[in-house]
């Protein structure tokens, strides 16, 4: 794997557990350790809570907080966080990564704090944007809910649970909305009433944000996982800069891999078509003359504030050596036919020397 995977697989593990400042949730413990941090609070026994190190969703070693149920079928792991400041009339998201191990006993679930709805008014005190037994056992999902502003006039969901390895929805989750008097809410991610004591459920990842376009999209929250060996980014990704602009991947430092490869149109062997007008070298001289640079290459102080385009310019400088060649090859027949006129010239006067000697 070259440094330049291993560099992004970092940034994502760091970006899942909430390193932007997107993530309202306060992630500052989450370091080895049993029972909760001071920003979430342990579900259950500290002996059933315990954050130690282990292979994450996106491949990498991380640490995750693990969830052992004690055999007393209450709370078997997870957390409910603090409350954190909301606005009731903007729409929040909640996500976290969960893995089963063993058996599907228990019951996991996905939630959020009181003071919501349903979509469509209903009051709900203990809201779950979902609950239930994952699909299959060891292996990363990611569940994903929303709670709407509170005037938000939307009955649709767009919660989902999302498939670690494939990417794909596997299934829906259900959506709320704050009421108008919420200002706090809690993310919520419990084992609960399992009990093997040697089942696992494991967590990772936990966020809260605000929807307001500044948040990760899904595809990026999904990004790499294991399996998958390749990255998606949905969104425009910088690296060392918090500013890609107009870039899909903006990178402040240096890049290093094995090969880099550009599609590209437009390809200049038109040089070497039949009606393709070749600039003479005059004109050529002449433009230097007057410009300092070869005409289509940009200047240098255009390079040095813009920067090229490694596609366009292989294509002028294709364009320029394909030029050259061809007033090479022009020169090369233009050299061979004075030499033949040379070589007639000096045959012609040794047939005149001889012919004078002869006299």
């Amino acid at each position: 794997m070259n440094s330049l995977k291993l560099g992004l697989l970092f940034f994502m593990g760091a970006y899942a557990l909430g390193s932007s400042a997107q993530n309202l949730l306060n992630l500052n413990d989450w370091v080895t350790g049993t029972g909760g941090t001071s920003g979430l609070t342990a579900n259950g026994l500290v002996s059933e809570n315990e954050r130690e190190w282990g292979i994450g969703p996106l491949g990498t070693q991380v640490v995750l907080w693990k969830g052992t149920p004690s055999g007393d079928q209450a709370g078997d792991g997870g957390w409910n966080s603090t409350d954190i400041a909301i606005n009731s009339q903007k729409t929040y998201r909640f996500s976290v990564w969960i893995k089963k191990t063993n058996s599907k006993s228990g019951t996991a679930y996905f939630g959020c704090g009181a003071a919501v709805t349903t979509l469509t008014g209903v009051v709900n005190n203990n809201a779950y944007f979902w609950n239930g037994n994952l699909p299959d056992l060891d292996k990363w999902y990611l569940l994903v809910g929303y709670v709407h502003g509170s005037s938000d006039p939307s009955t649709v969901s767009s919660g989902a649970i999302y498939d670690g390895i494939t990417g794909k929805k596997i299934a829906s989750a259900i959506d709320y909305k704050f009421s108008t008097t919420a200002t706090t809410t809690r993310h919520r991610a419990y084992l609960f009433y399992d009990p093997n004591v040697n089942d696992r459920q494991y967590f990772y990842g936990p966020r809260l944000e605000e929807v307001n376009g500044n948040e990760p999209t899904i595809s990026s929250l999904l990004n790499n996982p294991i399996g998958a060996g390749d990255f998606y980014f949905s969104g425009k990704v910088g690296i060392k800069t918090q500013t890609p602009g107009d870039y899909d991947l903006a990178v402040n430092g240096k890049i290093r891999g094995q090969e880099i490869k550009v599609e590209i149109a437009g390809w200049a062997d038109y040089v070497f078509e039949e009606d393709y007008k070749l600039p003479t070298l005059t004109e050529t001289e002449k433009f230097i003359q007057k410009n300092g640079h070869l005409p289509e290459v940009p200047k240098a102080s255009e390079v040095e504030a813009n920067g090229i385009s490694l596609g366009e310019m292989n294509k002028i400088l294709l364009k320029k050596i394909e030029e050259l060649t061809l007033h090479l090859i022009e020169k090369d027949k233009m050299l061979k036919q004075v030499i033949e006129r040379l070589e007639k010239s000096e045959t012609a006067l040794s047939e005149i020397k001889e012919e004078q000697l002869k006299r």
